[in-house]
């Protein structure tokens, strides 16, 4: 009988990774401060996060010290953490190092000789996704699409060490693009920036890729008009 192996997983693929405790536990308060359940200065304690999550102190501990290292939690008095509050000076220092970081991306996504064609039909995709989420209203899918779009970038451009630092910075940038899309009066704009995006990687110059993203990682306030 002949066995239909085009559609099936390789025997030696690899095999998926369960999710730990911790990284769940990591993962819903990255929700809780993004959704604004936890708010700036909010203390937090090991007690309460297991209790709440219905875990033990060791995976609530786990996950609360990687948010220190990164700085999303930060320290509050001999007991606890406490939400950071993000400020436009840190929100800048954070845009800042992101720029700098997707800058190598775009520089080896668009390098000469190089394949776009795979990546720009998976951001067509995610693109698609972003237009009808639009008018939705859920700020978490949108700015959870909106990361998704710039992480199949990050992953196309193949740098792992610059990925794992960017992926430490999109726990925050979700907690961002969260309060922006919350509060954004016009959510068609993002997608005609992405869209924008979309198009200099298919058609635009190397040369132009600090000026580009720039422009995109600009406070909507700040933008000039969008030409749709």
């Amino acid at each position: 009988m002949a066995t239909e192996t085009s559609t099936m997983t390789p025997a030696l693929s690899p095999i998926p990774r369960p999710r730990t405790a911790a990284e769940e536990v990591e993962d819903r308060l990255i929700l809780a401060i993004a959704r604004g359940d936890k708010l700036p200065g909010e203390r937090l304690t090991e007690a309460e996060i297991s209790t709440a999550l219905g875990v033990s102190r060791v995976p609530a501990r786990e996950a609360m010290q990687k948010l220190q290292l990164r700085g999303i939690l930060v320290g509050h008095g001999l007991r606890g953490l406490k939400v950071a509050d993000y400020s436009p000076r840190r929100i800048a220092e954070l845009i800042e190092l992101r720029l700098a970081i997707e800058k190598i991306f775009f520089r080896h996504v668009m390098r000469e000789g190089a394949d776009r064609a795979p990546l720009v039909a998976k951001l067509e995709r995610i693109l698609d996704e972003m237009g009808a989420l639009s008018g939705v209203g859920d700020p978490v899918a949108l700015s959870s699409v909106d990361l998704e779009f710039h992480r199949t970038i990050a992953v196309h451009s193949g740098n792992e060490l610059a990925i794992q630092i960017w992926e430490g910075l999109a726990q925050h940038m979700l907690i961002i693009f969260c309060r922006d899309w919350a509060f954004a009066s016009d959510r068609t704009g993002e997608v005609v920036l992405h869209r924008h995006l979309l198009d200099f990687l298919r058609e635009g110059d190397v040369a132009g890729i600090g000026l580009i993203l720039e422009d995109h990682f600009t406070a909507p306030g700040q933008r000039p008009a969008i030409n749709t």
